[in-house]
């Protein structure tokens, strides 16, 4: 089964600024719903905190897994399971994604994604094409093995997808 990392960098690999993206790029969450839609997504609490302040509730028509030290910090929905370990959180999201052969996208932050990426195959960047302030970053080196397949160049920012 894919395994998809999905996420939006800027050319310094900043990712986020105080648990929200530091840009405002409506093709980028276009582009993210269209990919994500009817599947499963993967993500820490920080990630899903900061979904359900700006929609209210998770993301719609996918199914949720959560990775949380504390699960009691998230409150109960009925399509977000909730994990306290990677293994556990890819565990769920093959299980919720097998029965309909439905993709798995990892899509947060920072500390998920470091954690995930050994068992990542395939990556969707969106690189915004400038340095960025935040104080969310991605790994070091974490393009490393992946190969360029397939590049979008817009006004700004690509899309780009990656595969090992």
């Amino acid at each position: 089964m894919t395994l998809i990392l999905i996420v939006a960098a800027a050319a310094n690999d900043v990712i986020g600024r105080d648990n929200a993206l530091p840009w405002h790029l409506p093709e980028d969450l276009r582009h993210f719903r269209k990919l994500t839609t009817g599947n499963v997504v993967v993500m820490g609490r920080k990630t899903y905190d900061s979904i359900i302040t700006r929609l209210g509730r998770p993301l719609p028509d996918r199914s949720t897994v959560v990775l949380t030290r504390d699960p009691s910090e998230v409150a109960p929905h009925p399509d977000t399971t909730v994990t306290t370990t990677i293994e556990e959180a890819l565990s769920a999201a093959r299980s919720l994604a097998a029965p309909d052969g439905r993709e798995i996208f990892v899509c947060g932050g920072s500390s998920v994604y470091a954690q995930a990426l050994p068992d990542i195959t395939k990556i969707h960047l969106t690189r915004v094409h400038r340095d960025v302030d935040g104080d969310a970053t991605m790994p070091e080196g974490w393009l490393t093995g992946f190969t360029e397949r397939s590049r979008q160049d817009h006004s700004g920012y690509s899309f780009i997808e990656y595969a090992r």
